[in-house]
Formats: C-alpha cells, sequence, structure tokens
C-alpha cells in the first residue's frame, strides 16, 4: 500500500492545493493520500477562517482520502516543530510511504544540498549563522545568509516561504518516507491578487468580494454559506481577550510563554497599554530581529497559556485525531488501526479529555468558535459534538 501524505493547513483550500493533491497521487504512484491539517490555529500564529470541518470536507472532494488534525502545539509552530510534529506523526502512523510539499520551482534544485547543510552545520556555516543572528537578524533569513556564505546556496532563493519549510521537512523525514516536491503554479504564498491559481493569502484577502474569492476554490458553495451565516473567524476577532490578557499579566507569567525569549514580555507588556488592536500590537512589537509570524504565534500562546515547559514535555504527537475520510478509504483506517504506534481518535468524546494535547486542541476550538462573527454561533465543546466528516 502506497500512502502519500501532505502536511496542510487549507485556510482556505483552493484550486492550487486541489492541483497539489493530484500531481501529489501521479508523482508518488499513492494508492491513497492522507492530509495531516491544522485544526483551529495555522502556522502564522492566525486564527483559521473557517473551521477544520469545512477545510477537511472540501480536501476530501478534492482528492485527499484521509484528514487527520496536526495537534495544535504543532500547528501554530515555528517551522522546525511544524515540520518535526508532523513527520513524527506521520511516521508513527505506520503507513505513510511519501510525503509531498509544494515548493517555489527555482528552489527545487537546491533543497537536498542546502538540508544536507543544516543538518550537518559545518564549522563554516556554524561561524557565518553565528554572525548573522548576532546582526540582530531573523532566523530564517540569517539560516539563508549563511547558506550562501558557507556553500554558496542563493539566499534569497531559500529564504522563500515554501522552500525553507521544504528543508525542515527534508531534515526531519525517516528514510522510509520518500520526499515527493512539486513544483509550486500560480500566485506566490504572500501573492495578494487573485489568479487561476490564487495563494490562500489573497482569497483570504478578497473575502470583501466574495464572488471573486469563491472564484478561486473548487468547491465554494459550503465556503459561501459559511460566510452567508457569519460562521468564520474574523482576524481581530479575539483583540479584547488578548489585550486584557496580557495587561493582566505578570513580566514572569509572560516570560514563561513559549519562544517569549530575550526579553521580549517587556515589548508586548508596553504594547498592550496602549494599543486598541492585534495588528497595532504586532506593529509596537516588531524589530527587525524577529518575523512577524513569530510574534504573532507569541499573541496565540498567551490566549492558550502554552508555556515553555509545555512545548517541552510534549515534543511530538500522543494521538491520531480523524476529522473525515472518504469511504473508499477503509483500508488505509484499518491498515492505520493496525499499525498505529499512537491511539487513533475517531470519536472525541471517548478520548481522555485530560490529555494534556488534546485538552490544548479543544482550548483552541473553543477559542475559534468564540471569535466567529455570528453570536448565536459561538457555543463551545464543538470536538465533541461534531462527528468525522464521511465522503
Amino acid at each position: 500500500m502506497r500512502v502519500c501524505a501532505v502536511i496542510c493547513e487549507y485556510n482556505p483550500f483552493h484550486l492550487g492545493h486541489a492541483y497539489h493533491l493530484r500531481a501529489a497521487r501521479e508523482a508518488s504512484g499513492a494508492d491513497y493520500v492522507l492530509c495531516l491539517m491544522s485544526g483551529a490555529l495555522t502556522q502564522r500564529g492566525a486564527f483559521a477562517r473557517h473551521d477544520k470541518w469545512l477545510r477537511a470536507r472540501a480536501a476530501l472532494e478534492n482528492g485527499a482520502d484521509l484528514v487527520l488534525e496536526l495537534p495544535t502545539r504543532f500547528a501554530c509552530a515555528p517551522a522546525p516543530d511544524f515540520a518535526s510534529g508532523g513527520v513524527a506523526l506521520l511516521s508513527a502512523l505506520g503507513v505513510a510511504t511519501h510525503l509531498s510539499f509544494g515548493c517555489e520551482a527555482s528552489a527545487l534544485p537546491l533543497l537536498s544540498a542546502a538540508a544536507a547543510l543544516f543538518k550537518a552545520e559545518s564549522p563554516a556555516f556554524s561561524a557565518a549563522l553565528r554572525a548573522r543572528l548576532a546582526d540582530g537578524l531573523p532566523y530564517p533569513r540569517a539560516r539563508a545568509l549563511a547558506a550562501e556564505q558557507a556553500a554558496g546556496l542563493p539566499a534569497v532563493l531559500l529564504a522563500q516561504p515554501n522552500a525553507a519549510l521544504a528543508l525542515e521537512y527534508l531534515q526531519a523525514l525517516p528514510p522510509e518516507i520518500a520526499p515527493v516536491p512539486v513544483e509550486r503554479r500560480g500566485s506566490g504564498y504572500h501573492d495578494a491578487a487573485l489568479s487561476s491559481l490564487s495563494s490562500a493569502t489573497a482569497v483570504r484577502t478578497a473575502r470583501g468580494d466574495l464572488p471573486a474569492a469563491l472564484s478561486a476554490v473548487p468547491s465554494p458553495a459550503p465556503l459561501q454559506a459559511a460566510e452567508a451565516r457569519g460562521f468564520v473567524h474574523e482576524e481581530e476577532a479575539l483583540t479584547q481577550a488578548l489585550l486584557y490578557r496580557l495587561r493582566t499579566a505578570s513580566p514572569d507569567a509572560l516570560a514563561a510563554l513559549y519562544g517569549m525569549d530575550e526579553g521580549l514580555e517587556r515589548r508586548f507588556l508596553a504594547a498592550a497599554q496602549t494599543c486598541a488592536s492585534r495588528e497595532a500590537l504586532l506593529d509596537f512589537v516588531k524589530t527587525k530581529r524577529y518575523t512577524r509570524a513569530r510574534l504573532s504565534r507569541l499573541c496565540a500562546y498567551a490566549l492558550l497559556d502554552l508555556s515553555r515547559d509545555f512545548a517541552q514535555a510534549h515534543r511530538a504527537p500522543e494521538y491520531a485525531r480523524v476529522l473525515g475520510f472518504r469511504r473508499s478509504a477503509a483500508p488505509l483506517l484499518k491498515a492505520v488501526k493496525r499499525r498505529s504506534a499512537i491511539p487513533l481518535v475517531t470519536k472525541a468524546a471517548d478520548f481522555d479529555r485530560a490529555h494534556p494535547l488534546f485538552a490544548l486542541d479543544v482550548r483552541a476550538q473553543d477559542l475559534w468558535s468564540l471569535g466567529v462573527s455570528n453570536p448565536a454561533l459561538r457555543s463551545s465543546g464543538r470536538d465533541f459534538t461534531t462527528s468525522p466528516i464521511l465522503v
């Protein structure tokens, strides 16, 4: 049985994602495509606009056979943890034979050489990296420039969003899971202009022109219904909760959050006293040294109370949760149940609610629901009342 996995967010699922699933299946010769998808929170630290079940359905209707949830601890994490957590979960399942990921065409020939360089960390590379970090650059940029200095690998290509994440996958993959890079087509990762293959950024930012946004997705009806009902999470929906958390927290409590290093808690405390929006808060705290995504994740960690100690205590996923599957994927589910080294959760109500990683997922989903634009849809506990999607 060949199973090609894709670690994804689908915020929202668009035509480019449908293309990737088709290309991944063809390139790997897979019998099944398994998607490991973020739940309520995304890697950049923002809540997903649409809920995880709507996004799972879109994936299943457009090429996926099974959709599992990547736990929040890893879904909302720096690229190394995002990649290593996803790969660790796939390894534990015992069925994945391939992992496919998108990458800018220009960076494809460089991936193997750069991954080997980052994994081995030669003295020349390590010295160059330390020097770039000492200049106050964020780690991804410093690493790319160090690779250019030590091995002649062009930094402008290695620092591209998809290439940076692809390099983390290549370093984390065990020998039994083969990489399947797929050339990214259409718009760039941050391109906000709609096209025949738009980026997720473009679809999200075009929500003011809903017909235009819907033209970029393969299954517009469910997304249109969610938008019409107000069952969407707006970017600034939890600003008041975030500001309250920051304004009432002690410096020591903030300093204990995962990733809150180098005195960053002082900048957050100062910003919270005057800023009235999440975006203004990030603008205030932002410096050359810290990426906006990192600071955005710290906002999410403050809302979730996700501490450094918690993150260190849970270095790999400890269960796999089913969000949805196709009826034709029954043999794949049976194989997972037989081979998996971690529990497979098909009914959340039957799982241990006190499990720390699972409790974090539930907390994240409840916060997501609290931030939807329709007040009538803000109920908690949807993890226990929503069944896996069956297509």
